[in-house]
């Protein structure tokens, strides 16, 4: 079954040396600390999430999982799904994180660079795929965000479905963790190329912005900086979606 049947404000839980983290635009050294993954996991469950997107971002930039402890403790403390990204590199790291109560595992560069990884974890583990397409001028960028890879995210996306993968997360790399809006456009493109549903990520800064990516096709949206700085609450957004 595929995820997110209806439009999700999913929180993100960043972790970075075992803390909850934001990053602007992905660089190391921009981050601002928000505590405890268990804590931030369990605020955003007592809020109403429905979901919950975990990064090890040590991972994502080392290129090996890094926070297995913080990742173990927040998908035991909750009750809801936990869709995982950062350093999962083979088929057998994915599929040791689904049995170990991962809903969905999250893959960027290894999905990129190998493909056929996306089908060999969806052979013993069906809809548990999510694959990353972040951009950066318009081009997929792997490798923690450092390496352009020449490839337009809609195209790229389009080989995914048969490879069964249950989702595309896009992250707009150029606007994630700006505060300053969203891009709908890419989005909209992503959309528009694949059945799978979009995960959109990146610049949510108002419940407005949550309303321009549904409404550009996107199935759910990441949000970070934007729950945790209180520009705007769960309840907001839900608030907003159901008086549509």
């Amino acid at each position: 079954m595929q995820p997110f049947p209806e439009f999700e404000v999913v929180p993100a839980v960043d972790v970075q040396d075992g803390e909850v983290v934001q990053l602007v635009q992905g660089e190391r050294g921009t981050e601002k600390t928000y505590g405890d993954p268990v804590d931030a996991a369990r605020r955003w469950v007592d809020a109403g999430a429905e979901t919950l997107h975990l990064v090890d971002l040590d991972g994502a930039f080392e290129g090996e999982r890094a926070n297995a402890a913080a990742v173990e403790r927040v998908v035991n403390a909750v009750d809801v799904p936990v869709q995982l990204g950062g350093g999962i590199r083979t088929a057998a790291d994915a599929r040791d994180l689904l049995d170990r109560g991962v809903d969905r595992v999250i893959l960027g560069t290894a999905a990129v660079q190998t493909p056929e990884i996306v089908a060999e974890i969806s052979e013993t583990h069906p809809d548990s795929v999510v694959v990353s397409l972040d951009a950066k001028d318009g081009e997929v960028v792997v490798e923690g965000w450092t390496e352009s890879t020449g490839l337009d995210p809609a195209e790229a996306a389009t080989r995914y479905a048969d490879l069964g993968a249950c989702a595309i997360l896009f992250t707009d790399v150029d606007v994630e963790g700006r505060l300053e809006g969203v891009a709908t456009e890419p989005v909209r493109a992503l959309a528009d190329a694949v059945d799978l549903p979009v995960v959109a990520s990146g610049g949510v800064a108002t419940v407005d912005d949550v309303l321009a990516l549904r409404d550009a096709g996107a199935a759910a949206t990441v949000v970070g900086s934007a729950l945790y700085e209180g520009r705007f609450s769960l309840a907001d957004a839900r608030d907003a979606l159901g008086d549509e």
